[in-house]
């Protein structure tokens, strides 16, 4: 079965859209709800971002602070972060 190139094309064209898209998508995870005033911070901290369309959710088992994800890459500013950071390093000396 052949596949018809105009229907490859489309579908290349449209996977390499959602890539890109995905790679400039900014999710931020917190522990509670941020608030406008605290989304306006990290607009300004993080200005380089895509914060038009940024997803916000809550995650209760980061304990505190939050964890900005954009495509691959990931800023992880949250308490439980920087126990398991901490918790590596204590393994590490032994």
């Amino acid at each position: 079965m052949k596949i018809n190139p105009r229907l490859k094309k489309d579908l290349k064209s449209f996977l390499l859209e959602n890539i890109q898209k995905e790679q400039n998508r900014v999710l931020v995870m917190s522990a509670d709800i941020l608030g406008f005033d605290e989304r306006q911070v990290l607009g300004k901290k993080f200005s380089d971002l895509n914060w038009s369309q940024a997803d916000y959710q809550v995650d209760r088992s980061i304990i505190a602070g939050i964890i900005i994800k954009v495509g691959s890459k990931t800023i992880d500013l949250s308490l439980m972060g920087s126990l398991s950071k901490l918790s590596n390093t204590l393994y590490e000396i032994d």
